[in-house]
């Protein structure tokens, strides 16, 4: 008989309570992971848990007198600024200050929904954001909305500095499902179009979603290994450790595990969470990309032109669905004239769009996505993450985010070249780091977009890397682009120049909010 497993008591000392988050799709196992560690004889923990559904637990009564297990329904609290990484969960607040504040349990796991995103949930426990929670918390205060008491609540736990006061998230789990992972890659589906618990408007898709609860983090589970081929649970870990080489990667059948490995790890940061995305470990050197595992390849993809709107509009349009904010100046639709509206052309208006998404398939997403699956250059990509540079936008960089079919392009930041050096951290480490991106009289414009796939060695960064060098500014047109950034009028000669259909940027101030 092996010896049980012994799980130091968390160090009592501390004070605070020690945090475990499961996050995983629906079906990925993490309610018979939560049994497994309520069952289990060896951690020795009382143990409090928090979970969507009581009733899902398969789990004897008697045994549960042993822990406290709470369910909670999600309850958001935003933030003044409105900024959607900036909403905590009022209900974690509440319960996770009540279990701190009782200290029955020893420790604290919490099953978050399908559809969270796992850095939403930590940020609710994280020191950096402290300052933050205070402010919030004075913000819900005055807010004579709402239940009075609950935001009295809410806001004392906030002005006292939020959860990172007397609970400390220990690690982040994410559990994916081997039969479903890759085909999750493969799918043009939204949220709303696999649960029915999520609002119309959440515009979220599973693949970036999928993508997000890997890249966060510390520990990553794949489920239900005896139901696929050994050479597909090896390749699920080679794209894991692309996504996120810094997670734990473990494999396992009904959730069955060495509960060290998810209990009093010690393993979480925020800043190292952050930044442990492959992608931005390849962007940042920390990693070699240039390296293939499981059929699963990486590489970086840099150049110091800027892209022509047009021809890379015309390379995207028909392989992915190409997300984009899109910017309304208030009240521009109010000015509207009854008679025009009531002329009785809908119906021909409402005949036209439909054939012209008949002559148009790309704007169907299951139809980009077969267009996608069946493109050589494509097809086998399944991540890409970076910033890139557009001709006709020459003070802002755009961030470019895709996860399978589905691409996001959004205006970011101005350059660090547009923004005066008195503007700049002071931190001589960091102006060291801003300079070191400086090439020339163009300084930190590039293109830098890091890629992951499938047959990366076998023609796949080939192809990519041609299809994005057509994209770039030819010489004549460089020297027509360098020409009209020495103008009287940089902005109207370029867009004399290029052709421009993306949505616009909007330049942002981010003073004092630099997440």
């Amino acid at each position: 008989m092996s010896p049980a497993i012994i799980i130091q008591p968390p160090n009592k000392a501390e004070g605070r309570l020690p945090v475990t988050l499961l996050s995983g799709f629906l079906g990925s196992g993490k309610t018979t992971l939560l049994e497994n560690i309520l069952t289990s004889p060896d951690h020795g923990l009382r143990i409090g848990v928090i979970v969507n559904d009581v009733g899902a637990l398969n789990i004897d009564a008697a045994l549960l007198t042993s822990h406290d297990v709470t369910r909670k329904e999600e309850q958001v609290v935003a933030m003044q600024n409105g900024c959607i990484c900036c909403t905590l969960r009022g209900d974690l607040l509440e319960e996770v200050a009540r279990l701190a504040e009782e200290k029955q349990v020893e420790y604290l796991v919490i099953e978050s929904s399908g559809v969270s995103e796992p850095m939403q949930v930590a940020e609710t426990f994280s020191e950096e954001f402290a300052d933050m929670h205070v402010a919030a918390g004075y913000d819900l205060e005055a807010d004579e909305g709402g239940d009075k008491e609950t935001n009295k609540k809410l806001a004392g736990i906030l002005k006292a500095g939020g959860l990172s006061k007397v609970a400390r998230l220990d690690t982040c789990v994410t559990l994916v499902d081997a039969v479903n992972f890759m085909q999750d890659f493969a799918t043009a589906d939204f949220l709303v179009d696999r649960q029915t618990d999520v609002p119309q408007e959440d515009d979220r898709n599973i693949s970036d979603l999928q993508v997000d609860q890997v890249e966060f983090a510390d520990v990553v589970i794949v489920n239900k290994c005896d139901l696929v081929s050994k050479e597909e649970v090896n390749r699920i870990k080679g794209v894991i450790k692309k996504l996120n080489p810094s997670a734990k990667v473990v494999s396992t059948i009904k959730s069955r595990l060495d509960l060290t490995e998810i209990l009093d790890t010690r393993l979480f940061s925020y800043e190292k969470a952050a930044l442990s995305a492959g992608w931005l470990k390849s962007l940042n050197e920390e990693i070699n990309p240039e390296t293939e595992e499981y059929g699963i390849g990486t590489f970086v993809y840099r150049a110091r032109r800027p892209f022509h709107p047009a021809r890379l509009w015309d390379m995207i349009k028909s392989v992915f669905v190409v997300i984009q904010t899109e910017y309304q100046v208030e009240g521009e639709d109010m000015d509207v004239d009854e008679d025009e509206t009531d002329d009785g052309n809908e119906d021909d208006e409402s005949d036209e769009d439909s054939v012209m998404e008949d002559e148009q398939p790309q704007l169907d997403p299951k139809a980009r996505l077969a267009s996608k699956m069946a493109d050589p250059t494509f097809g086998p990509l399944l991540r890409s993450k970076g910033f890139l540079w557009l001709a006709t936008r020459p003070r802002m960089y755009g961030e470019w985010s895709q996860a399978g079919v589905m691409l996001t392009i959004s205006g970011q930041d101005l350059w660090r070249c547009e923004v005066p050096e008195d503007e700049w951290p002071t931190d001589p480490e960091t102006r060291k780091a801003i300079t070191r991106d400086f090439d020339g009289k163009w300084g930190d414009r590039r293109q830098e977009l890091v890629f992951i796939g499938q047959q990366m060695r076998n023609g796949g960064e080939e192809r990519l890397r041609k299809a994005l060098d057509t994209c770039l500014l030819d010489d004549v047109e460089f020297r027509d682009w360098e020409a009209a950034m020495e103008s009287d009028d940089p902005q109207g000669r370029l867009d004399e120049l290029f052709e421009d259909g993306f949505e616009d940027w909007i330049e942002t101030s981010h003073e004092g909010h630099n997440h």
